[in-house]
């Protein structure tokens, strides 16, 4: 279970740690003009030649005061645009600002979280369309108060995939600029992506701190590793197959408009998460001539109950695994 961090002092120690991560990777610095709508500023940047980070502190001049936490794409010469801003919020943990940070009560990591509210001063540029853009799994943050948050995981804070996971999601937040600028629109997916969650925390609990973490970075690229299934389907797609998709579905084919192939992604193949999985394509396949092919992708080397197995096969639902690396998803039949 992920905790908001609340106090100043855990705020103030993690911001330490994030910024020592980057800088341990992202080692060439130097003094740039950063430039947003109205104004820009000269700062200090620490970059790897394609992406740079800077950060500023809290000021008493500030509405709510806050991190100031910078990404974007790097170039030599001429100012730079910000791709994303992840801010901190120090004196209070106001839901306004769209970063913060998040403990798991498990294993004690703590991780740079995100709300997917992005800025740029562009029509089309917003949350509910970033969320559809990043198709991600949304983790749920506790409060004191017991509120959930529904969040994004950017990045462990203190960890060798840190610098890795903030490059992959400074640029999807450029890939989707990028979009909207060439006509993106958003749709109802996106609504509902962001008031639903899986609901496996209670068995997550109890994982060992390995598995835990693993299954965080699951989640978090859960998008990316949509994305590679569509990818790896389009290889051998027939002319007349239409790749389809909504809050429900992961990935689903469709012939001549009859459902004919339904995808679920899951994280772990634990017992109530494949309970869910088997219940979650049942309900969904509802093709009227009973010919849907049913699919699970999940995370390769892990073991499936010997009754589960006997289940998926009368239920006539194929398995497919997945591999993560630092760059990429692998799809394996």
């Amino acid at each position: 279970m992920l905790t908001l961090v609340e106090a100043r002092a855990d705020k103030v120690e993690a911001q330490r740690k994030l910024e020592a991560s980057l800088g341990k990777v992202w080692r060439k610095r130097e003094d740039r003009v950063v430039v947003w709508r109205p104004d820009s500023r000269k700062m200090t940047i620490t970059h790897n030649g394609k992406y740079w980070f800077a950060s500023l502190a809290p000021t008493q001049n500030d509405a709510i005061p806050r991190y100031w936490n910078l990404f974007g794409a790097y170039h030599e010469g001429g100012n730079l645009q910000i791709a994303v801003e992840i801010n901190i919020p120090t004196e209070s943990n106001s839901p306004r600002v769209s970063g913060f940070f998040a403990k798991d009560s498990g294993t004690g990591l703590v991780y740079l979280m995100h709300d997917g509210a992005v800025g740029g001063g562009r029509k089309g540029v917003g949350r509910v369309a970033f969320l559809e853009s990043l198709d991600p799994r949304l983790m749920p943050v506790i409060d004191r108060q017991d509120h959930v948050r529904p969040e994004i995981v950017v990045a462990p804070i203190k960890s060798k995939a840190t610098a890795g996971d903030i490059a992959r999601f400074t640029q999807k937040a450029l890939e989707f600029k990028k979009a909207v600028t060439e006509g993106y629109t958003t749709s109802d997916h996106a609504r509902a992506a962001q008031r639903t969650y899986e609901d496996y925390y209670d068995e997550f609990a109890g994982k060992k701190r390995r598995h835990r973490v693993q299954e965080v970075e699951y989640i978090s690229r859960h998008g990316e590793i949509v994305r590679s299934l569509r990818d790896w389907h389009q290889q051998d797609s027939k002319p007349n197959e239409k790749i389809v998709k909504n809050a429900y579905i992961d990935l689903g084919v469709e012939t001549r408009g009859e459902l004919t192939e339904l995808y679920e992604v899951k994280t772990n193949c634990g017992r109530q998460t494949l309970y869910s999985a088997i219940g979650q394509v049942l309900v969904h396949d509802e093709s009227q001539t009973g010919i849907c092919r049913r699919f699970l992708l999940l995370p390769n080397r892990e073991q499936i109950p010997d009754d589960v197995s006997r289940a998926l096969r009368r239920a006539r639902i194929s398995l497919i695994r997945f591999e993560l690396t630092d760059g990429e998803v692998r799809i394996l039949k």
